[in-house]
């Protein structure tokens, strides 16, 4: 979490979301199927394989990543939410 008190250049917090950024896309690449991968306290991606049959194109397999909150990104996206619609 960012500190009010330390004054970042948008430079350091550039290259901070780059750092995050490219370790989550190895992580992702390094997962196997069935592999979750953590992203720290907010939730967690799930790699799985994935298979389609097509007329026009046959057989075709892919990744598919799944991402699931954990209770405190689900408790402020609720309230975001409640927030919104409050009458």
């Amino acid at each position: 979490m960012i500190s009010k008190n330390i004054p970042y250049t948008q430079q350091e917090l550039k290259l901070a979301y780059q750092l995050v950024q490219a370790d989550l896309f190895n992580s992702l690449l390094k997962a196997k199927a069935q592999e979750t991968v953590k992203f720290g306290q907010l939730g967690k991606f799930t790699k799985t394989e994935q298979m389609v049959n097509s007329k026009q194109y046959g057989q075709h397999v892919f990744y598919k990543l799944s991402f699931r909150c954990f209770s405190k990104l689900k408790a402020a996206f609720h309230e975001q939410l409640s927030r919104k619609y409050r009458k």
